[in-house]
Parts: C-alpha cells; structure tokens; sequence
C-alpha cells in the first residue's frame, strides 16, 4: 500500500499514510480493504469506510492504483460499486477528489458519480491546505448506469475488462 500510494503517479493525489495508520483504519470495524491485482500480481488497493453507516453511506476513503491507463482503475470501481449496492445494499456510495486530479475526475464522470459540491480546505497539504470535490453516486443512479451499459453494443467502448 505504501509502495502505490507513494509512487509519483499517485503521491500527488493520494494521501500519503504510514504503516501505522494502514493498521489502525484496518483494525476500525467499519472499513473494508482490498488488494487490487493483476494476474495475481498486487497493483493497488482500495478502503471502503462507514460499512456500518445506519443510513447505508459508504466512503471510498481511497483507491490508488499503480500502472495508469490499463483499465485497472475502471475495473477495481465497477466491482467497488457493484459490491456496495449489490452485496452490501448501500444507498450511496461517495468520494473525495482532488480537484487537480482531471484523470480520476474523467473515470468517476463516466461511472456516473455526480458532484455533490466543494470541501473546502479539507485536507492537510505540506505548509497550506487542499480542497476537494465531494461526488457520490446513489443505488438508483447505479442502476440507470448499469442499465444502459447493458444496452451498449459489444466493440462500443463499454467493455469492463472482464470484471464482474
């Protein structure tokens, strides 16, 4: 984790934590870790927190995937989305991005995310401050994406690289 969240294409825009921290929010029992692969081959990994939301919100707390434009990022969020509505029967599932970070920017604008407004401020960055974009997308708005994702002919650019 600290490798990919360290790693130049992401240090900018990934908070960077210690091991420590890793644990501690590992060991919280509202969050959930996964370890992004390829060919079995770990490239990333993703933190789910709010599990426990009583008004069923999940935060991506993060993602962060080394090997840029190979569809892993795409991929690892369709089954994060299809995970939290599907299977955890979440409401809404939502996200901080860093308003400089245009390539995250463009694959949560395709998923279907919608901006909900500005976080000004919120986050610690060296001597100043950052803000962030708060996007969420809700169970129906996952629902209208999914649907017409199936409609899209084969070859069209829909394809989700065999994730499921």
């Amino acid at each position: 984790m600290l490798s990919v969240e360290s790693h130049p294409e992401n240090a900018r825009f990934v908070e960077q934590w210690s091991g420590e921290q890793h644990l501690r929010c590992m060991e919280r029992n509202d969050s959930l870790h996964w370890i992004v692969e390829d060919a079995g081959v770990p490239i990333g990994y993703a933190i789910l927190q709010g599990a426990d939301d009583p008004g069923h919100s999940v935060l991506l707390r993060r993602i962060a995937i080394a090997g840029k434009g190979r569809g892993h990022g795409r991929g690892a969020m369709t089954l994060l989305a299809r995970y939290c509505f599907d299977i955890l029967r979440f409401h809404r599932l939502w996200l901080y991005v860093a308003l400089g970070n245009r390539r995250a920017r463009r694959l949560y604008d395709r998923l279907g995310f919608v901006e909900e407004g500005v976080a000004r401020e919120c986050v610690r960055e060296g001597d100043g401050y950052a803000s962030m974009a708060v996007l969420s997308m809700l169970e129906r708005e996952y629902r209208q994406t999914l649907d017409a994702r199936r409609r899209v002919q084969p070859g069209s650019g829909a394809d989700t690289r065999g994730y499921r």
